[in-house]
């Protein structure tokens, strides 16, 4: 049986995933809801996490364990006039990125509970990116700001009518649906007149619904962060 090298950890808004790494291999993804669950299941592993929540004190504590942020010592830079405000999921997510197609310009496109489009060059250096509502919450932010539209959060629609709505509800879906859909696609065409061979990587939560209706040729990027995390931990070593 092989030694497990580390854990690498995504705490995601809803959910803390984590990969077992052997031999340079990668185990099936496993869930959970709980922190204390996480150590219980992982005691006395070495772990590397990513995290878009504040962690509570025993994981921050925890001995062996790297808590990735912009102090990290990375293998790309970073031009990022804000450090300490970028998220660990984004520079996991673009170090990932450079792993796979380290001599490409990248874009990063996570569709999760917000949505991030990240740059980073072929030289490995991070550009900047995008930040806006995931598709659940513009879904939601309309329901919340006005008082007669419903939350249709947690419902996925199937259009009666290709992008026209024929209910509120179908409305209110294909808003926000096409809104993504069309911003994805305005950026890589903006962006594409300076990097003209543009890789582009989709990923996140949400990537399933949207991956057949980008015009652009996209990667999947299933284990981006993590594939992100593992160079960055063995970066350390």
């Amino acid at each position: 049986m092989s030694k497990v090298e580390v854990i690498l950890v995504d705490v995601g808004n809803s959910s803390i995933k984590t990969t077992e790494v052997s031999n340079g291999e990668f185990s099936p993804t496993k869930k959970f809801s709980e922190f204390s669950d996480l150590l219980e299941n992982y005691t006395k592993y070495p772990m590397i996490i990513s995290s878009v929540r504040k962690l509570p004190f025993f994981i921050e504590e925890r001995s062996n364990t790297i808590l990735l942020n912009y102090e990290t010592p990375l293998p790309i830079a970073l031009n990022y006039s804000t450090p300490v405000t970028l998220g660990a999921d984004r520079i996991a997510a673009v170090v990932g990125a450079n792993e796979i197609f380290p001599d490409k310009d990248n874009l990063v496109i996570d569709l999760g509970t917000c949505m991030t489009i990240d740059l980073i060059d072929s030289a490995g250096t991070f550009q900047g990116g995008i930040i806006s509502p995931g598709l659940r919450m513009r879904m939601k932010s309309m329901s919340h700001y006005t008082d007669q539209l419903p939350d249709i959060s947690e419902e996925f629609i199937e259009l009666s009518s290709g992008v026209i709505g024929k209910s509120t509800k179908e409305c209110l879906y294909s808003g926000s649906f096409w809104s993504i859909i069309h911003e994805i696609n305005g950026v890589i065409r903006t962006l594409e007149e300076d990097f003209t061979s543009l890789n582009m990587i989709l990923t996140g939560g949400d990537a399933h619904f949207f991956e057949s209706k980008l015009k652009a040729h996209i990667f999947a990027g299933s284990k981006i962060v993590q594939k992100g995390l593992y160079r960055i931990w063995k970066y350390q070593q």
